[in-house]
């Protein structure tokens, strides 16, 4: 593992323009991604694949945002927005998936298995933002990273499975 210092006047020192291409490159590569992914399953002349410009634009005000204090509001503005679309995402699962039988049931069976695993992860992050701000949770075991990573891959993994699986034999 390197540290900040040993890092120092290599290509990798933060700030270095590698670092920073692969920064940029990366989300401008997410947004090229999502507008081929449009165009191909869009219809010819469609311009729904300007969508694939809003990762861009979001990751490039985010990616800034400098907030200077704990601001518990935020906090429970988006916990509320996320467990209410996560419980919006189990209301359209139970009302949409006897549209799907056989291996695509079985695919909406796992997406949501990955929706449930995205949630943990959330909680996680939410656990591991809050302890330092909250002196009375001080004595209370901080989550690990390693757990949020896991957490997170697990959820990709079954939202791929799943979304796969469940384009394999929608009923018509």
């Amino acid at each position: 593992m390197s540290t900040v210092e040993e890092m120092a006047g290599t290509i990798w020192e933060i700030g270095s323009p590698v670092v920073s291409l692969l920064g940029l490159f990366t989300i401008i590569g997410i947004g090229a991604l999502v507008m081929g992914a449009l165009i191909y399953s869009g219809k010819k002349g469609s311009r729904f694949w300007l969508w694939g410009f809003v990762p861009i634009i979001v990751f490039g005000m985010l990616a800034f945002w400098e907030i200077k204090s704990y601001i518990p509001a935020i906090y429970g503005i988006g916990g509320g927005i996320i467990t209410i679309t996560y419980m919006a995402a189990i209301w359209f699962w139970i009302k949409n998936h006897d549209n799907y039988e056989g291996t695509a049931k079985t695919g909406k069976h796992i997406e949501l298995l990955g929706f449930s695993f995205l949630y943990i992860t959330s909680l996680f992050l939410c656990l591991l933002i809050r302890q330092p701000n909250l002196p009375g949770l001080a004595d209370q075991p901080v989550v690990s990273s390693y757990s949020i990573l896991a957490t997170f891959s697990i959820s990709w993994i079954l939202l791929a499975i799943g979304s796969h699986l469940s384009g394999q034999g929608q009923k018509n």
